[in-house]
């Protein structure tokens, strides 16, 4: 079976990459021919608009003798395409993906697929997903489509509703055309309710990349150019605070650990961000993936909160592996695997019977 696979526009997050690269290999482990729809942002302003600052920047320069700084949208584009070309390598090498997509309209000539998988990660977040929303609800597709329309493991991210009257009636209309409907967050199941997505009724699964093994992570590590890293306990942080330098000084320092930190301002490959799981003995992050990960390498780590990124997405995975604390320092990590493997079979299942 031919399968788009959409989420959320390409940029150098690491998890967003990896859960991308782990549907598109489950996928096509089962057999199927998969191709991800390489949505891109743009910063570029439309030609009218480019020829006025222009236009005021020869005027000030030449004119009035004023210094001329850098348009914001061109030093935007650039600095997204300076991060992109870090995580691009690993791809192009592993996800099979279409052009580059800036125009949103475009979409609608990929219709020749047999099914449409939307999802992992925040796609169904209104403050993530933005003006294209209704995009990551595949509304691009004819109304009478034959394609399967399936949502696997989409997010809201937070607890309470973030549309409006009239963004929940549009929205709706667009959830029942999907075949097969699954979460990522078990609070999600509740807005669902909340909004009167019924039909077809969503199911709690993994985040993909909890559907491959730790195994297949090293491989993707063996495979790449990496180095040891500097210390043995990983700081992903990606809101830095004052207060986290001092907590991370003060961990360090109490389980007698080196630390190193790595974020997305301090960019590195995707198999070197995988290593830093691997090599560390501890692991502080107020990551969704930067704790998903600690939980597929078996690190001990401390979950720090992040409202503003979604701290739903957190409590979930503590609910979901019965985890007592976000300082997990003695975790049972034979239950927390055996509860990925049911997790991993059911979703597996979800899969199977959407396709089916």
């Amino acid at each position: 079976m031919k399968i788009a696979l959409l989420n959320l526009k390409y940029d150098n997050n690491y998890g967003g990459n990896l859960q991308r690269y782990a549907l598109m290999k489950v996928l096509q482990d089962m057999g199927h021919d998969v191709t991800h729809l390489n949505l891109r942002f743009n910063y570029h302003r439309p030609w009218y608009k480019m020829l006025l600052s222009l236009i005021k920047i020869m005027v000030k320069k030449f004119f009035l003798g004023k210094d001329v700084k850098i348009p914001r949208w061109q030093h935007a584009q650039h600095t997204y395409e300076e991060l992109c070309s870090i995580t691009e390598p690993f791809y192009n090498k592993y996800v099979k993906h279409t052009e580059q997509i800036t125009d949103l309209r475009k979409l609608s000539k990929f219709n020749g697929f047999d099914a449409y998988f939307v999802g992992s990660d925040q796609v169904w977040r209104k403050r993530i997903a933005g003006d294209y929303i209704k995009t990551m609800f595949l509304d691009f597709l004819p109304k009478n489509t034959k394609s399967k329309r399936i949502a696997y493991g989409v997010s809201l991210g937070v607890t309470e509703n973030e549309f409006c009257s009239e963004e929940i009636k549009q929205l709706s209309d667009l959830y029942r055309r999907f075949d097969a409907v699954s979460v990522r967050e078990d609070s999600a199941l509740d807005l669902f309710k909340l909004y009167g997505w019924n039909e077809p009724q969503a199911i709690w699964v993994l985040d993909p990349t909890l559907l491959l093994y730790k195994e297949d992570y090293m491989r993707l590590i063996e495979s790449g150019n990496t180095v040891q890293p500097e210390g043995n306990l990983f700081c992903y942080i990606l809101d830095k605070t004052d207060d986290m330098d001092s907590l991370i000084q003060q961990k360090a320092k109490d389980l007698n650990l080196k630390a190193f930190e790595l974020g997305l301002d301090k960019p590195v490959s995707i198999e070197q961000w995988l290593r830093s799981f691997s090599d560390s003995e501890y692991v502080i992050t107020d990551s969704y993936h930067g704790l998903v990960f600690s939980i597929i390498f078996n690190k001990p780590f401390f979950l720090i909160r992040n409202e503003f990124r979604g701290n739903a997405r957190f409590d979930s995975v503590i609910r979901m592996f019965d985890i007592e604390d976000d300082c997990s320092d003695n975790l049972n990590w034979n239950l927390i695997n055996k509860t990925i493997a049911d997790y991993r079979e059911k979703s597996f299942c979800f899969i199977a019977n959407a396709m089916n």
